[in-house]
């Protein structure tokens, strides 16, 4: 029996020892070969300083104004949007967010004040923000991974120069050209004018914001026609408008909308306002990007980032994303916007299970 024992333990040994081995290989392979790189959108709800700035119509947000904006506030705020974009990061394999375009940031004395937060100062993020024409202060802005993305040219478009919104002057858009481990992408960040007077009275400033991304677009690929592009933004339209889909780039979000989805809501109506549109090297496999250039990125998925900190769970806003204002009452929350995410696969050469 003895000698039966001893064998039986041997076998036990030798395949526990297999079994260890294919596992150390398949952590490998995701660890190293399929990373998750993170890129998201967050349209953060008028997010100000507490100062009241002469150039810009801020004097809502500040300690004097009904809202009673002081110090405390913008710490609860700004400690809010850090959470959610120390969350979004983890979406990936740990290393943070890669790139996340912002929206409704009052200047880039807020964004410095937010990356030294504590739960994001790790990740040493960079900022790019250029000042707007927009009369209320309210930009667009990328903060950004240094280890993970390398920006080379950027600045702003500006969309005042037009008669459409030559009467009230509204954000840029931000462009943004760098290396995303080592792979060209160019990004556009947007915050296309809103809503007001109406949907089809404004729709023409929206048409006119979505002509200058599709010249913009038109440039790169007339040079580059494999030319990687993540587009981005709050656009104030759904996927099956007609400012969107005169983008001539793949929309994933289109799908999320269909089914209902939305990153912010109007009466109890869902809105996919915010989202993240991509060029067709980005979305094809990695095989075909590979043969068309060395691509090592790839579309995995889309996320519209609603966890059960970002929902409201009572009153007339169930369901809604929780809010930081609800006209002069401070709620606390962190934005009457989810934030949009999407998500790459790395795929590095060569495959130690090939």
């Amino acid at each position: 029996m003895k000698w039966k024992t001893k064998l039986k333990n041997k076998w036990t040994t030798k395949w526990k020892t297999k079994i260890m081995f294919v596992l150390l290989l398949l952590s490998l392979k995701s660890s190293l070969y399929a990373q998750k790189i993170v890129v998201g959108f967050y349209n953060c709800e008028n997010f100000y300083d507490t100062i009241n700035q002469i150039q810009v119509i801020d004097e809502d947000f500040t300690p004097e104004s009904d809202k009673g904006y002081n110090a405390q506030r913008f710490q609860q705020k700004n400690k809010n949007i850090a959470n959610t974009i120390y969350k979004l990061g983890l979406l990936g394999d740990g290393n943070g967010i890669a790139m996340l375009g912002l929206a409704e940031i009052e200047n880039r004395m807020v964004l410095e004040n937010l990356v030294q937060s504590p739960i994001l100062k790790k990740y040493n993020y960079k900022i790019i923000h250029f000042d707007s024409k927009d009369l209320r202060g309210i930009d667009v802005g990328l903060i950004y991974n240094p280890a993970i993305f390398k920006p080379y040219i950027y600045k702003p478009f500006s969309l005042s120069i037009n008669a459409h919104v030559k009467d009230f002057p509204t954000r840029d858009i931000l462009y943004v050209k760098g290396t995303l481990y080592e792979t060209w992408v160019h990004l556009l960040i947007n915050h296309w004018p809103s809503r007001r007077g109406g949907l089809k009275q404004s729709s023409q400033k929206r048409i006119w914001a979505s002509t200058i991304c599709k010249n913009i677009i038109d440039s790169i690929t007339a040079l580059d026609p494999k030319a990687n592009i993540i587009m981005m933004g709050d656009f104030n339209d759904n996927p099956t408008d007609k400012s969107i889909k005169n983008i001539p780039l793949v929309n994933p979000f289109y799908n999320l909308f269909k089914k209902g989805e939305g990153s912010l809501a109007f009466r109890d109506s869902w809105h996919l306002f915010d989202q993240i549109l991509i060029s067709n090297p980005l979305f094809k496999s990695n095989k075909e990007s590979k043969n068309e250039g060395g691509n090592k990125l790839k579309y995995y998925k889309s996320i519209i980032y609603k966890d059960f900190d970002h929902i409201e769970m009572n009153g007339k806003y169930q369901g809604y994303p929780k809010r930081t204002w609800d006209g002069n009452e401070f709620r606390g929350g962190f934005s009457d916007h989810f934030p949009v995410a999407m998500i790459f696969s790395l795929k590095t050469d060569g495959n130690p299970l090939n």
